[in-house]
């Protein structure tokens, strides 16, 4: 978090784009000489072809495959435990940015209380030989006594960067976790009985095209300053 915008894309944005390119391509392409791409009931996906010749957990039917042979296999090799390795590794990442945030944003308030604390002092100091009838409400005022109140609050508005950085993050990964849960334990339950229940088919079918518009709300949600 302490580069610019400008120094991550000089040095390392053309690497994302590469890598997130390569292994998207890599594995679409994969599929073709595979023969995987069939009519996977919703859409056109990895799907074995007669429909009836492989069930979703392996199973093998009275009529041999023409295509998409071991097709429940390559479901979670090339797309479900990518996924969820990158939804694992964006939540430890969007965990430790504001861990480190917050850490600064910590330091920068303790130092400012230390410098406070240290300018009250010698206030208090200097104004040990004025005579005590001429102090009044200065006293009371360098007195060293800090109003608690009045450092949470401050304490708080110098927390509000890490604070805005948690809420965001919260609803980047809310995105993921609502696009995929529903999607994933579907294909779990397709793996262990061979089939799918109606309801989990209907969620599968709205929250997994759906992340494109979930990103759009969060994007317009608002960014971190």
């Amino acid at each position: 978090h302490h580069l610019t915008d400008e120094e991550i894309a000089t040095r390392y944005e053309k690497f994302m784009h590469v890598c997130a390119l390569a292994v998207g391509f890599g594995f679409a392409i994969l599929g073709l000489p595979l023969t995987l791409y069939n009519n996977a009931n919703l859409w056109c996906w990895i799907a074995a072809y007669p429909p009836e010749c492989e069930d979703n957990s392996g199973e093998h039917g009275d009529v041999p495959c023409e295509r998409g042979h071991d097709s429940w296999l390559y479901r979670w090799i090339i797309f479900y435990i990518p996924v969820w390795i990158v939804i694992v590794v964006v939540t430890i990442i969007m965990y430790l940015l504001f861990c480190a945030v917050r850490n600064d944003e910590k330091k920068i308030v303790d130092l400012q209380l230390e410098h406070r604390n240290q300018r009250t002092s010698e206030t208090i100091s200097n104004s040990s030989n004025i005579p005590n009838d001429s102090l009044g409400f200065e006293n009371e005022r360098t007195s060293g006594k800090v109003d608690k109140s009045v450092l949470a609050f401050r304490q708080r508005d110098r927390l509000e960067r890490s604070n805005r950085l948690f809420q965001q993050a919260k609803f980047y990964l809310a995105v993921f976790y609502a696009t995929w849960v529903f999607v994933t334990i579907n294909r779990l339950i397709q793996l262990i009985s061979g089939g799918s229940s109606f309801a989990m088919m209907l969620l599968h079918s709205f929250f997994g095209p759906s992340q494109g518009f979930f990103n759009f709300l969060v994007y317009r949600h608002g960014s971190i300053a």
